[in-house]
C-alpha cells in the first residue's frame, strides 16, 4: 500500500477516476497473487476490545475474493469481527456476491453480472483469485450463502451494495429482512442514492457511507442521509487525521479500507478508527 503525504494523497484521489478506468479493469485480468498472513499484535500493541477487524471479502489475502471458501476461511479463523462482500443483483432478482459488474476481470463469463440470471452466473468458472490453483470449482457466491456463513460463524456482515439502481433497494432490504439480520448487519456503499432509499424504508437500519477522499461536504452528505458512519481510503486518509476527528466529532462511526501494513495499522488506530478492513492482517 502507498504510504502519502497529505498532497499526494490529494492528487491520488484526484487522479483515482483515471485510474479505475485506464488501469484498473486491466489489472484486475492478471493473476493475482496470495498475500503474507501477519498478526495484529506482530504490527502493533491493540486493544481489541476497541479496535475490530473486518475480513474484506472474506481473507482474500490467501483465498479467492468474494467465495465461500474466503467467507469460510475469515469465519474459522475465530478472531474477525465482521465479514466485508460487495453485492449485485442479477436478472431474476437473487442477490449475488462479486466486487467487479464486468463478468470478464475474475469469471468466464462476458457482459454485467445485473445483465445475467443467477442460474447463468452459478455455471461460471472462477479464474482469477488469490489461491486459484487450489480452488478451481469455486462458484461465484449468493449473498444467501454469504449470509449463511456469516450466522454460522457468528461474524457481523457488512454488505457492499454495488448495484446502482434505487428501485432494487426494498427488494435487497426484504433479504436482510428474511433472514432477520436488519438490526445487526452494516450495509455500506459509494452509492449515496441507495444509503438515502434505504434510510426512508428503515431509519434504524446502520450504514456506512463509503468514500475514497473525506471532504466536509461528504461527511455532512453522510450525517444528512442517516447514515451512521464512514468507511475510507486508508491510503488516502492516513495523514489526514484531522478529517477524521471531523467525522468522529459529528458522532459518525469511523471505519477503513484495506489496510494491510503497519503504517497504515498505525495511522488509522491513532487517529480513533474502530473498524479495520483487511485483507492479511489477523485479529487475535
Amino acid at each position: 500500500m502507498r504510504k502519502l503525504n497529505r498532497f499526494t494523497a490529494f492528487m491520488g484521489y484526484k487522479f483515482s477516476p483515471v485510474f479505475k478506468k485506464a488501469v484498473y479493469k486491466n489489472m484486475r485480468k492478471k493473476p493475482i497473487s496470495p498475500m503474507e498472513l501477519k498478526k495484529a499484535s506482530e504490527l502493533r500493541d491493540i486493544d481489541f476490545g476497541t479496535t475490530k477487524f473486518v475480513a474484506h471479502r472474506g481473507l482474500s489475502g490467501v483465498n479467492p475474493e468474494n467465495t465461500a471458501p474466503s467467507f469460510e476461511a475469515a469465519g474459522k479463523h475465530g478472531n474477525f469481527y465482521g465479514i466485508e462482500c460487495d453485492t449485485h443483483m442479477a436478472t431474476d432478482g437473487v442477490w449475488m456476491v462479486a466486487h467487479d459488474p464486468n463478468l470478464e476481470t475474475l469469471f468466464s463469463g462476458e457482459g454485467d453480472i445485473k445483465e445475467h440470471s443467477s442460474e447463468e452466473l452459478l455455471k461460471l468458472k472462477m479464474l482469477r483469485g488469490a489461491n486459484i490453483g487450489k480452488h478451481l470449482d469455486v462458484k461465484m457466491c449468493t449473498l444467501q450463502e454469504y449470509i449463511d456463513i456469516c450466522k454460522k460463524y457468528n461474524c457481523r456482515p457488512i454488505i457492499e451494495i454495488k448495484d446502482p439502481r434505487t428501485d432494487k433497494m426494498q427488494s435487497f432490504y426484504d433479504m436482510l429482512k428474511k433472514n432477520g439480520i436488519e438490526k445487526t448487519c452494516v450495509v455500506i456503499s459509494f452509492i449515496l442514492e441507495d444509503l438515502q432509499v434505504l434510510n426512508k424504508i428503515d431509519k434504524e437500519l446502520e450504514m456506512w457511507y463509503l468514500v475514497d477522499y473525506l471532504t466536509d461536504k461528504n461527511i455532512q452528505q453522510a450525517v444528512d442521509s442517516g447514515c451512521k458512519g464512514m468507511d475510507f481510503s486508508s491510503d488516502f486518509n492516513s495523514p489526514r487525521p484531522d478529517m477524521i476527528k471531523k467525522l468522529l466529532d459529528k458522532g459518525l462511526v469511523a471505519a477503513c479500507w484495506t489496510v494491510d501494513d503497519k503504517y497504515h495499522l498505525d495511522a488509522m488506530v491513532n487517529a480513533g478508527v474502530t473498524y479495520i478492513t483487511t485483507n492479511s492482517i489477523l485479529p487475535e
